[in-house]
């Protein structure tokens, strides 16, 4: 009797997991089986085994409802009937009104089936019908993953699909639709003769993926229409072509490839467009119409240490990914690089080579290329005294067609050892020596001339903090002063030196307690300096949290070879601090500033802020530097960004923000406008853009995109300017 209800559990558990999922994990009739029913009968003469009233069957995790279950030995049928039931282990719910399996469980009928997926979407069909053990097919079918309305459950969810005929070929592993719609609210808005795509058991399969379209910028109307090629379970192909309006087709596409131990991922671009006249350092030439781009992106693990990449990113001309957008790679300067890298217990090492493209159409110097780069670092374990010791050590080599070629060897040692006092005066010394050697060939520009220089720069410091606590009932009150004194010569910098790596310096509070304030090793911190400064903070219900800093420097000898960085030279050094402010989850600013030593006037300002509840909140940053206040002496910068958000109910949102130079020469640089919507099923964004930048041939433009989100199936994306 058991066997004979395995089979009858097993049977329709197959059918309706068919007719739901496409191919869902089969019950194994190995399992032991329980039933449950008010009344059971077997018929050994007629062959027949039925079981009635409020029949149960459970099987593993899989549990079978219905009012009347049978299976007739002789014609090889099973049957449930009334309320049918299925809850499947993985947490989808299987309703049908009548299930029926013969020929050896080949055929099966099931009538009025609904489906509740794990993930809540609802499936649903008049019938479905098994055929060959291998085809279930299924008239007038409804797919959809949006929750019903509670008020009224006869109503149309938000979106669904609804197909006159479903089949799933579980040979060609295919799931095929005839005459589907896409109804929005009830309402028809798309419709496909025909739609195919592969069952839950296929990862990958070619065919087109989801189209986008729009109009804007220089190219006009343009549709993509990507097309996918699986190569094998390792690799694949997209093939991306863009057809525009202006510029006709844009041919673009994907490589990828993952390996045991490596992955390779190639992207790329062809188009035949003409550059725009009046661009100085873009010009129409002969045969310059053949523009792109290419990307590269791939890593190698070795071993457990070791591990390579090799990244590339190349355009044929300044202006190519600025016209056509559709890249993402709108950046001044394109990096290629080349890395092999170790890690072994407190050990690193890396090689690098690194090459630029310059992107900038004003009037640059030629990009170096950078090879070899050669970089270590160790950490030593914690002596006896509870110090460290630290070695780094670097090799480059950078060389130019035109300009100055240099070659650098340097070795730092470095240590640290810190004591907490028995009074709480936390203390801090480090010792450090770099030493530099440089072979500079063309210093002149004449092309014949070079030079050799050494450089040796120790430094010494100590470091003292002395935190002060307050507690009160619902306030905490923290005041650091801090304090260090750094000891190192003057005259560390000949000017024969180039300084390829620090020629942009910004003095600020994440940096005035660094021992070497400068990015790269080109420039070192030189002369001797002390630097104090005071925290505060407070922490409670009432205030929030409330942080403060401000600091400044002192130079005991001023080095004139520092001169070209104003930050430099006077001895006092410009204020430097942050506010921040965040009193409760509706306010947050952070306020980071630079004063003049003499006059406290402002030399730089950076303020962020967030004001105001979800449903209407503004943020923004404000941004200034005064002429000069950097080391690359920039010119004078004032911008200003706001964004006013609001979350309006739920499911909507919505923000309008506008971008500004604040310059006397400045002006708009960008408007924005944006809607979206969002729910457990369907999402929509509509963003208007307005953009004032002109440079090369690329000319300000207005621009709307459209995006629409479809749960499991994907979403569509248009623009238009």
């Amino acid at each position: 009797m058991e066997q004979i209800w395995k089979s009858v559990i097993v049977a329709l558990c197959v059918v309706l997991a068919v007719g739901q999922a496409f191919a869902r994990e089969q019950l194994s009739a190995d399992l032991p089986v329980l039933l449950l029913a008010d009344e059971i009968n077997y018929d050994k003469e007629l062959g027949t085994v039925v079981a009635r009233g409020k029949v149960e069957i459970v099987q593993g995790s899989r549990t079978l409802l219905a009012d009347a279950v049978s299976y007739n030995q002789k014609t090889d049928t099973v049957s449930a009937s009334g309320n049918v039931v299925l809850h499947e282990p993985t947490g989808e719910v299987v309703f049908a009104e009548f299930v029926e399996l013969s020929d050896q469980l080949k055929n099966g009928v099931i009538k009025r089936i609904r489906v509740l997926l794990e993930d809540e979407s609802r499936f649903a069909a008049n019938s479905a019908v098994r055929k060959d053990g291998n085809k279930t097919r299924m008239r007038r079918a409804v797919y959809s993953p949006c929750k019903l309305c509670k008020e009224d459950y006869d109503a149309p969810p938000l979106w669904q699909l609804k197909a006159e005929r479903v089949e799933h070929d579980q040979v060609a592993r295919e799931i095929r639709y005839r005459d589907v719609y896409l109804e929005m609210w009830g309402y028809p808005v798309a419709y496909s003769p025909y739609l195919s795509h592969p069952d839950p058991t296929v990862n990958r399969k070619a065919g087109f993926l989801t189209p986008s379209f729009g109009t804007g910028g220089d190219a006009g109307a343009f549709i993509r229409l990507p097309y996918f090629i699986p190569i094998g379970d390792d690799k694949d192909i997209t093939v991306d072509p863009i057809i525009t309006k202006e510029e006709g087709l844009v041919l673009s596409g994907e490589y990828r490839h993952q390996l045991r131990n490596a992955e390779v991922r190639l992207r790329g671009s062809i188009a035949e467009a003409e550059r725009k006249e009046g661009d100085a350092n873009n010009p129409t030439e002969k045969g310059d119409r053949v523009r792109g781009h290419f990307e590269l992106e791939s890593s190698y693990h070795i071993d457990e240490t070791w591990q390579a990449s090799l990244d590339l990113e190349r355009a044929s001309d300044r202006s190519y990914l600025r016209k056509f957008d559709f890249f993402k790679l709108n950046r001044n300067t394109l990096r290629s690089n080349a890395k092999v890298e170790g890690f072994r217990q407190r050990n690193y090492i890396a090689a690098n080579a690194y090459w630029f493209q310059d992107l900038r159409t004003d009037d640059r110097a030629e990009q170096p290329i950078v090879a070899p780069v050669l970089d270590f670092n160790h950490i030593g374990e914690a002596d006896g005294f509870g110090g460290r010791w630290q070695l780094d050590a670097n090799l480059r080599t950078l060389f130019r067609g035109k300009g100055t070629d240099s070659q650098r060897v340097s070795v730092k040692p470095t240590y640290q050892i810190g004591r907490t006092w028995n009074l709480g005066l936390v203390t801090t010394a480090t010792m450090s020596a770099q030493m530099d050697g440089y072979r500079i060939e063309n210093v002149t520009g004449s092309g014949n001339d070079a030079a050799s220089r050494g450089r040796a720069f120790p430094q010494a410091a100590i470091e003292a903090r002395y935190p002060l606590v307050r507690h009160s009932s619902n306030l905490k009150q923290i005041v650091e002063p801090v304090a260090m004194l750094i000891g190192a010569p003057n005259g560390s910098n000949p000017r024969v030196i180039p300084d390829e790596e620090s020629t942009v310096f910004e003095l600020d509070d994440t940096n005035l307690f660094s021992l070497d304030r400068f990015a790269g090793l080109d420039r070192v911190d030189s002369g001797s300096r002390a630097v104090y400064g005071v925290k505060v903070g407070m922490y409670g219900e009432r205030v929030g949290d409330i942080t403060a800093f401000i600091g400044q420097s002192y130079r005991f000898h001023t080095d004139r070879e520092l001169r070209s960085s104003k930050l430099l030279e006077e001895d006092f050094s410009d204020y430097v601090g942050r506010i921040d402010v965040k009193p409760n989850e509706y306010v947050d600013l952070l306020y980071r500033f630079k004063f003049s030593e003499s006059d406290f006037s402002g030399r730089s300002s950076a303020v962020g802020f967030s004001v105001g509840p979800d449903a209407m909140r503004v943020s923004g940053n404000y941004f200034f530097v005064d002429e000069g206040t950097a080391a690359s002496n920039a010119d004078r910068r004032e911008e200003l960004q706001i964004d006013l958000s609001s979350r309006i109910n739920q499911f909507w949102s919505a923000s309008i923000g506008t971008h500004r130079d604040l310059t006397g020469d400045g002006g708009t640089l960008l408007h924005s406008l944006r809607a979206s919507y969002l729910d457990e099923c369907f999402g929509f964004n509509i963003t208007a853009q307005r953009s004032f930048t002109r440079d090369a041939d690329i000319k300000p433009e207005s621009r709307i995109q459209f995006q629409f989100i479809f749960k499991h199936l994907g979403q569509v994306q248009s623009s238009a300017g």
